[in-house]
């Protein structure tokens, strides 16, 4: 989807301004629309007004979608859940009257999500779940509904793989996968995104907030229900099956290109929400309980927010540095070819000692805010931005390589630069 769109555009002729101007705004409607059509799905279910508002929040523009609106593309990583919540709505509604009309059209909004973004279509499954056990009224219900949903999310993932695996030169779903390494690897990342949820919040505060509120749950199986270990066991369902969804994804990418980020980890940050809304779809709360978890997801809203805020505000900064950094290169390029009469159309890309991904008192995390100084691509690509030029990557020099490997740079200096003829040595830092 990425591929046609952009082709489109390019074919267009419209410019990454304007394209990243109608990106974000198709993605401010996605996630709107996402957020509605969730809330309408719940309305019934959820008596509490607050929670009811509340809920869709938590779940879809939770703490992990930040990335998603990093990206020029973003339009369509949004469109991608929106998607996933059509589908749901679709399930649903197959769930009540168990026509198959709804499953086909399940399936065509998940192979517009894959084709969209394979990273949040664990969504769909972490809602799902909880209307399987809803829909399910015995041991059959409960194994065709988690059948029929798990053929809605695995059959156009498996068609998105293939097709992938058949266009895509990259090395993301083609390179080695060693599965011990990959096991080794996915291990660590899912606990280190458990208890610090990517730096996005406060360590240990989401996993504070998902044991209270499974605390609330286990107390109400306790009091309210005759049937403790059936419902126990709905709540280890719920566990398992986003945490499954979350993680086993990353399992066909080659072990060299795992990389827990927000973006590709989504579903899991939903799973504080999903949990209320399993918990107040089935136990009338006392007043209190109702307000203690108001009171803690308005926290956790406020954090949030204050966060979005803190990534798009360093962002701004990063992007003024880069651009200052730009400037210079741009303008010793065109002192160069004034001088020399050489016109600069390669490069060469450099390293030096131990690379910063950021500048100071930027927040950073993952793949947030990286400067566009510390990857070769972004070397290359805001250096024609800016100059308007195109540029040919080339090969280093070993000997050069080796005179920059030893420097630490650590803001922008004219020595980073070196002009031979039609080539700019340029190093990273």
């Amino acid at each position: 989807m990425i591929v046609l769109v952009g082709t489109i555009l390019k074919i267009l002729n419209i410019n990454n301004r304007i394209t990243y101007l109608l990106s974000f705004a198709v993605a401010i409607i996605c996630m709107i629309i996402s957020q509605y059509k969730l809330y309408k799905i719940i309305e019934k279910d959820v008596k509490n007004k607050t929670l009811k508002i509340m809920i869709p929040t938590l779940i879809i523009l939770n703490i992990f979608s930040i990335e998603l609106f990093l990206f020029i593309e973003k339009g369509i990583m949004i469109f991608s859940i929106l998607m996933c919540i059509c589908a749901i709505e679709a399930v649903i509604n197959f769930f009540k009257i168990k026509k198959k009309k709804y499953i086909l059209c399940a399936l065509i909004y998940m192979l517009f999500a894959n084709f969209s973004y394979q990273g949040v279509t664990g969504i769909f499954v972490a809602v799902a779940l909880v209307y399987i056990l809803k829909y399910s009224k015995n041991i059959k219900d409960f194994f065709m509904n988690n059948v029929i949903a798990a053929c809605i999310y695995g059959i156009p993932a498996v068609l998105d793989y293939i097709l992938i695996r058949i266009l895509s030169v990259g090395s993301r779903v083609s390179g080695k996968i060693v599965l011990v390494e990959s096991v080794k690897k996915i291990a660590k990342s899912t606990f280190e995104m458990i208890i610090y949820m990517h730096k996005l919040l406060p360590k240990y505060f989401y996993f504070v907030l998902v044991g209270i509120i499974t605390i609330i749950l286990f107390w109400q199986i306790i009091t309210k229900n005759n049937k403790k270990l059936k419902e126990i066991l709905k709540i280890v369902y719920i566990f398992i099956g986003i945490i499954a969804v979350t993680i086993l994804p990353q399992l066909i990418q080659s072990t060299d290109w795992i990389w827990f980020v927000p973006r590709s980890t989504y579903s899991y940050a939903a799973i504080y929400g999903i949990l209320i809304l399993y918990l107040v779809m089935n136990y009338d709360l006392k007043e209190n309980i109702a307000k203690i978890i108001i009171i803690l997801s308005g926290i956790l809203l406020v954090l949030q927010f204050y966060t979005f805020n803190k990534i798009s505000t360093d962002r701004y900064k990063l992007n003024a540095v880069d651009y200052e950094v730009t400037k210079k290169i741009c303008h010793s390029i065109d002192e160069y070819e004034e001088k020399t009469g050489n016109k600069v159309d390669k490069i060469a890309i450099y390293k030096d000692k131990e690379i910063e991904y950021s500048y100071n008192g930027i927040f950073i995390t993952g793949d947030i805010n990286l400067k566009a100084y510390s990857k070769e691509w972004g070397v290359l690509s805001i250096i024609e931005y800016y100059s308007n030029r195109k540029l040919t990557q080339v090969e280093i020099d070993t000997v050069k390589q080796e005179e920059f490997g030893k420097k630490n740079w650590t803001s922008f200096s004219n020595d980073q630069l070196i002009f031979e003829e039609n080539t700019l040595h340029l190093c990273m830092y």
